[in-house]
């Protein structure tokens, strides 16, 4: 079943199991701005080279996924950058991600999406 879920585990820890998970796994450590974000989603889920570095972009691709060998896919995304620096954008990027998540549910590349909370680069625990 695809969802959206958060860990608190260090982020090698979360891709770790999700590698146990899924056919294609992409990691996200990091994004302070949107730009950034949407490339490295882009880079790490293999977007086609039409991909249009926009939320309407992220949206379609998401919900697409063709260009990936079947089985489940899932999004490894260490938050807390964006969250902090760009709250709006964080939470349109959720809306895309659950969307996503029910838009391929169903389909041959079912998309999990897992929030690491709480890390840090250096992959412990953050108590800022």
């Amino acid at each position: 079943m695809s969802a959206l879920t958060h860990d608190s585990g260090t982020v090698p820890e979360i891709v770790a199991r999700a590698r146990d998970r899924a056919t294609t796994v992409g990691v996200v450590d990091g994004a302070a701005d949107r730009s950034a974000l949407l490339g490295a989603i882009g880079h790490q889920l293999h977007f086609p080279g039409y991909y249009g570095h926009n939320l309407d972009a992220l949206d379609e691709c998401l919900a697409d996924l063709s260009w990936l060998p079947e089985g489940p896919v899932e999004l490894v995304w260490a938050d807390a950058d964006l969250l902090a620096a760009d709250p709006d954008t964080h939470q349109v990027v959720l809306a895309i991600l659950e969307s996503a998540i029910d838009a391929t549910a169903s389909g041959p590349r079912p998309l999990h999406v897992v929030l690491a909370v709480g890390t840090d680069r250096a992959g412990g625990v953050n108590t800022a």
